[in-house]
């Protein structure tokens, strides 16, 4: 698999699209012939791999329910091989350090009709830099309509912008309709289009019959909130024809199931927990993080996770995204180098309790995870860092994401998509960076900046693998988050009500105009 240290544009240099890609001048015929594939069992209802709340992709993620629903698109994409695709983009060239000149593809109009333009890709674009908290990400001083094309400016050398373009908050809406819907109803220029929103419930979808490819066959969707820990049940029960992100430990439940697909790709994400590295936070120190990290058995912790599924990961990206994580060096179980640095950091047990002290205060770090995710790894940390001396407890929450943002935590059970973008820098610099978008354990590095600096100039794809290695190995050094592991993609298909679903490593794709219905 090419996976992102490789990411390039199909096509030419400039980034044609390819051959295979639909066109925009798909016929009427051949779009009436494939609705005329539709059968009476043409609706399936589905779970996406998380229920975000919201479709305006100028709001937070909600971005990534357009994606996931196949009714947003992005001026550019990126396929099942990792590789760059024009979507509502067909070409785009570089034309200086900080000059890049985009064509907006022709013969495309929203799911109301209304024709795509490039002033109305601008305004779309603008809208969410300004709106959403992330939109900063593509580094913009300008942009300007050029005839047929967009002409984007940024404010210094920034290598990363066409991988950026992909991130799903800049999925294009039609800003001439009623912009009070577009939490509920924005106007795309997907496969799908959104008929009803109800929020915490379901996205209700249906064909978009002006929509610039194939049309599909599957004339309607539902998309229903369902946690990932009883998506499993809910397929057997038929209550769901397909499934992303279901719950690994649940997966034994499909066996002697011949009708349910497990799909599996090697994913882009990771899961974690990050510390609190505030000044003044008693995990500030990194030799205590350091100490917790040598305490913790990543191939315990990614066999209670993944039940198969998962690979025990020391470093910011798992091998597949290919910024050689192996030339990195972690911090691997060592019992006695994590009680080596606990006492270096001041922290002994001096009444005999099993628990360490410091100036006769107990070290208790808490643990703090949404009340709707799995204990079983943090059950598994805690019992591995008791053994280590350090008391340690579990928070469920109702909102997590309260509690990080207040900055009133120890330790944060997280995950992120290592490429959400396209390429691993936006999930760095936004992480890790100081003052980063959602750096909410207050990492601070001048020499993890420099190297992010450096990555903005590096548009040698050798170099910036160099500069991701650099990046990664300050990170496995300073602690300020544990990576415990990576996941693989699961899709769990009825093959009786859907097919032809493609596999994506990134998981905030899922639904294409190929999917058919039954076998």
């Amino acid at each position: 698999m090419a996976l992102a240290a490789g990411l390039t544009a199909c096509g030419t240099g400039k980034g044609e699209n390819t051959a295979s890609s639909p066109s925009a001048d798909t016929s009427s015929d051949a779009a009436a012939a494939s609705q005329d594939e539709g059968t009476e069992e043409s609706h399936i209802n589905m779970a996406l791999f998380t229920y975000i709340e919201g479709l305006d992709p100028a709001e937070g993620w909600g971005g990534w329910n357009l994606t996931r629903c196949g009714v947003g698109e992005t001026l550019i994409t990126v396929n099942e091989d990792m590789e760059f695709e024009g979507q509502l983009a067909d070409e785009w060239e570089q034309l200086d350090d900080v000059t890049y000149r985009v064509h907006i593809r022709q013969g495309v109009k929203f799911s109301n009709g209304t024709e795509l333009t490039p002033e109305i890709v601008k305004a779309s674009l603008e809208r969410s830099i300004e709106q959403n908290s992330r939109g900063g990400a593509l580094k913009l001083a300008s942009i300007e309509v050029d005839g047929e094309n967009l002409i984007f400016t940024t404010e210094e050398p920034f290598s990363a912008f066409i991988a950026n373009l992909t991130e799903p908050m800049y999925c294009i809406i039609d800003t001439t309709a009623d912009l009070e819907e577009a939490a509920s109803k924005p106007v795309c220029t997907g496969p799908y289009m959104v008929t009803e929103y109800v929020s915490e419930e379901k996205i209700e979808l249906a064909v978009n019959e002006n929509y610039w490819g194939d049309i599909p066959s599957i004339e309607t969707i539902t998309a229903l909130n369902i946690g990932s820990d009883t998506k499993t049940e809910a397929i057997l029960a038929g209550d769901i024809d397909l499934a992303q992100g279901a719950s690994n430990t649940t997966l034994s439940q499909l066996e002697g199931v011949d009708d349910i697909e497990l799909a599996t790709v090697t994913g882009t994400r990771e899961s974690d927990i990050v510390f609190n590295c505030a000044e003044g936070s008693k995990l500030s120190d990194v030799k205590l993080r350091q100490a917790l990290s040598y305490a913790t058995d990543r191939e315990v912790v990614a066999e209670v996770a993944g039940n198969g599924y998962a690979q025990p990961l020391g470093t910011a990206f798992p091998d597949t995204v290919g910024y050689d994580s192996d030339k990195v060096t972690g911090q691997s179980h060592d019992p006695d180098k994590a009680a080596e640095l606990l006492k270096e950091a001041g922290y002994e047990d001096t009444d005999g309790n099993g628990f360490v002290e410091k100036d006769g205060q107990e070290l208790v770090i808490t643990i703090s995870l949404s009340s709707s995710s799995s204990t079983a790894v943090s059950e598994a940390l805690q019992d591995l860092w008791q053994t280590a001396g350090v008391h340690t407890e579990i928070e469920m929450l109702e909102n997590v994401k309260d509690k990080r943002d207040s900055g009133d935590f120890d330790v944060i059970f997280d995950g992120w998509q290592t490429v959400n973008a396209g390429d691993g820098q936006y999930y760095l610099a936004s992480r890790w960076q100081t003052g980063g978008t959602d750096n909410y354990g207050k990492y601070s590095s001048e020499e993890f900046d420099a190297v992010m600096k450096k990555l903005d100039e590096a548009f040698d794809q050798e170099e910036r693998v160099e500069a991701f290695v650099e990046a990664q190995q300050i990170l496995a050094d300073d602690c300020p988050c544990l990576w415990l592991y990576a996941n693989d993609n699961i899709t769990l298909i009825n093959t009786e009500k859907v097919n032809n679903v493609t596999m994506f490593p990134i998981d905030y794709y899922l639904v294409t105009p190929e999917w058919s219905a039954g076998k």
